[in-house]
């Protein structure tokens, strides 16, 4: 029998050997996690009284359509191996989901495999992208000075941040314990450089990288960037001018960005090489309070009625009715649905991940074409990503 339940304190070790076994993690991870374990966000699957499964739910919110969404990203999901194959991941990520869902509208993950998430009810929600470039390739003078970036200037950065963030969509917002956790500390242990960049009393961009072995070579080093962000042409190329002062024992940069990054433009060629997509995924556990809970395009007036089919909440399912306007949508109690989908396959749609014409090809929604070109009219935007791991 599985049963699921919060972590304690005497849980860490145990959950701590769950996730090394399942991601090989080292031993300075194991010391972090040892000093600041986050158990309140921790759950445990047992069997026979035994712990033989953790997962982890992290808060935080995603920015879509302009507006912060209240989220909670799942990590760290490990079965011991000796329990695999029984169901005990399963059985937890629906417990888990079950108490979320009360919380927050939506969950985030990064899939280790598909099949156990899309069980749960996630669809593919946005891609992480990592570009790469050699150091030669981008510019080697910038028109502006770069200065290390301290603790002392987290705040400004931040909302520097959130202002770029709330362009896009599928960005995490982030917290002051954020910024220190996930973009600034290394799971390696390497050191970690930061530099930002200002246009009279603004933040206008900023950098955060490592440096790293290059393949085959003894001396040669890589910049590994963690963190990218600029929101003009002059930081841009500064930037960019930084990371080529390495060129002289480096090779190449790597870093974070959206599908499409128009930080290729600043380059002297057309260098890029895609470093490598990682899809992450996405469940909407209350359709009509995500819904409501995203923003939209201010000049879309539209409205359609859609129905879910989602075994695991049966109060997802509908027909609802939608109705956007002023950059805001409200859900209301429908007779019958223009648009049938898997709450798999309206988690990308709500995400402006897929077109509800090209999910209709995947085999996930079936609409008529009004109800196709109206869901593409509220949902449309950019194609979201994230530059974060969780």
């Amino acid at each position: 029998m599985v049963t699921i339940r919060p972590a304690t304190r005497d849980d860490v070790e145990h959950v701590i050997a769950l996730r090394t076994q399942a991601f090989n993690i080292n031993e300075h991870g194991r010391d972090s996690m040892r000093k600041d374990p986050r158990v309140e966000e921790v759950r445990v699957a047992e069997v026979d009284g035994s712990v033989a499964g953790t997962a982890r739910a992290i808060p935080f919110a995603h920015f879509f359509g302009g507006r912060a969404v209240e989220a909670v990203g799942i990590s760290g999901v490990a079965v011991a191996a000796e329990a695999r194959g029984r169901g005990v991941g399963t059985t937890m990520m629906r417990e888990l989901l079950k108490e979320l869902r009360p919380r927050v509208p939506i969950s985030s993950l990064y899939p280790a495999t598909v099949p156990i998430y899309r069980s749960a009810g996630y669809g593919f929600g946005g891609v992480r992208t990592f570009w790469k470039t050699r150091l030669d390739a981008l510019p080697h003078t910038g028109p502006l000075r770069a200065s290390p970036f301290t603790d002392d200037d987290i705040d400004e950065v931040n909302d520097a941040y959130e202002r770029f963030a709330s362009g896009t969509n599928g960005l995490v917002r982030r917290s002051a314990d954020w910024w220190q956790r996930r973009v600034f500390a290394d799971w390696e242990n390497r050191i970690v450089y930061r530099y930002l960049v200002r246009e009279g009393d603004d933040v206008t961009g900023w950098i955060v990288y490592m440096l790293s072995k290059a393949d085959g070579e003894s001396w040669r080093l890589n910049v590994d960037v963690r963190d990218l962000v600029w929101t003009t042409q002059a930081a841009g190329r500064t930037l960019l001018s930084l990371a080529a002062l390495h060129r002289s024992t480096g090779q190449s940069m790597t870093w974070p960005g959206p599908p499409t990054d128009p930080l290729a433009d600043l380059t002297a060629e057309d260098p890029l090489e895609n470093g490598g997509t990682f899809r992450w995924m996405l469940r909407l556990l209350d359709v009509p309070a995500a819904i409501e809970a995203r923003g939209y395009l201010p000049l879309v007036e539209a409205s359609v009625t859609i129905a879910v089919r989602d075994p695991l909440f049966p109060e997802n399912e509908g027909p609802w009715r939608i109705e956007v306007g002023g950059g805001q949508a409200k859900v209301f109690p429908a007779e019958q649905a223009d648009a049938t989908g898997d709450v798999q396959a309206w988690a990308s749609i709500w995400a402006s991940l897929h077109r509800a014409r090209d999910v209709v090809r995947i085999g996930g929604l079936e609409a008529t074409p009004q109800a196709l070109e109206t869901l593409e009219l509220i949902f449309g935007g950019p194609m979201p990503w994230i530059a974060d791991f969780f």
